[in-house]
């Protein structure tokens, strides 16, 4: 299911099932480049019609467009609009995506903190993308991706693991492969700097929201169902027992024992929601995107009519990277799946190790 207010990740297993590890393997960096390169994608571009329509068509592609095929075409002539900006002076096409926060600090989905071969394979995913363009339009296209580590803030995720992920980007960008000149990473801290009275004004976008909320305001409310049903997951629970917290978030489990974990999980999600979504109207009401890349094109993985909503990794896979860990599968292909439901799932793997990479956890699962 896709929503224009979060990436609705799939549904967590019931039962705590972790990778059960045939062998753990150190594989070198080209290596693992060269299995991740099975879930690249050749993106075909129209032959037919003016450049801006022609770029507009890649965003329609079967592997890049995600969530209601009739956002583009609905709003077709602002699109093209948009790209003609950049087009009519022979610019490279700049984008924006917020990614790469941290590693979610629940146990059930990774057990990682440095980003692992799923942001790599995120990574090329925005690359085909950026490629097809350059097929038809020699300036290209250009992304920036919002680093949008400032989330933990809002979601009560220690600076620490927020600063481990960090840490780990610079080896997974090297992992996929990418062009560092046309995928460039942005944090998104320096919104505490470039927007004046920054504290007092998020502050006040929080209140305003639940002010919005405790009226029962239609939209709000329907973010709100949304958002926090997804982030509840988001919650960082890293100091509970996986066996504990799998039963927690089931619903169909009474026990008395299990009244404060949910408690605690439904306060926190409750509380992220206002931070979160404030924290993103500061950003567009106070023209920060603008002035840090102006007229770019917004790619999201929360489709809605003004941004270019786009597959993430590949169309079969229903988690984001940093919710989850990279497997592939007896057949070569990459999926992205909880921690909790690998043995399930897969049976015995291969725990991969990346050469020098500092987190000790595998950066990626094969199965054997």
């Amino acid at each position: 299911m896709s929503s224009p207010y979060i990436y609705v990740n799939a549904s967590l297993p019931r039962h705590f099932n972790p990778p059960q590890i045939s062998a753990n393997v150190e594989i070198e960096l080209g290596a693992l480049r060269n299995l991740l390169s099975r879930n690249d994608v050749a993106i075909t571009v129209d032959d037919e019609g003016k450049l801006e329509q022609r770029i507009l068509s890649i965003f329609t592609h079967d592997e890049v467009m995600f969530g209601d095929p009739g956002f583009i075409p609905a709003n077709r002539k602002a699109w093209l609009e948009r790209i003609s900006l950049f087009t009519e002076q022979r610019k490279p096409i700049e984008f924006v995506a917020m990614a790469f926060p941290y590693k979610v600090p629940n146990p059930l989905k990774t057990d990682r903190q440095a980003p692992d071969a799923g942001e790599a394979l995120m990574l090329r995913r925005f690359q085909a993308v950026l490629d097809a363009i350059a097929t038809i339009y020699e300036p290209g296209g250009r992304l920036t991706i919002l680093e949008e580590g400032i989330l933990g803030r809002c979601q009560g995720v220690p600076a620490s693991r927020v600063a481990a992920y960090r840490a780990g980007i610079d080896q997974v960008v090297a992992l996929a492969g990418v062009d560092r000149d046309r995928v460039t990473f942005h944090s998104l801290d320096d919104m505490t700097t470039q927007i004046p009275n920054f504290e007092a004004r998020w502050i006040h976008e929080q209140e305003r929201l639940r002010e919005l909320w405790q009226q029962n305001d239609p939209v709000v409310r329907e973010a709100y169902a949304t958002t926090v049903a997804a982030q509840r997951t988001s919650v960082p629970t890293w100091d509970y027992e996986p066996a504990v917290l799998v039963e927690a978030y089931d619903s169909e489990k009474t026990d008395s024992a299990l009244r404060y974990p949910r408690d605690y999980i439904d306060k926190v999600a409750h509380r992220q929601f206002f931070a979160y979504r404030s924290l993103l109207a500061l950003r567009d009401s106070s023209g920060y995107l603008h002035a840090l890349r102006p007229f770019a094109l917004k790619l999201t993985v929360s489709p809605k009519p003004e941004n270019l909503a786009v597959v993430p990794v590949n169309t079969w896979s229903r988690i984001l990277p940093y919710h989850g860990v990279a497997v592939m599968d007896a057949g070569g292909r990459w999926t992205i799946q909880y921690r909790a439901a690998i043995g399930a799932e897969f049976g015995p793997v291969e725990a991969l190790h990346l050469v020098g990479d500092d987190d000790p956890a595998p950066i990626a699962y094969r199965v054997v």
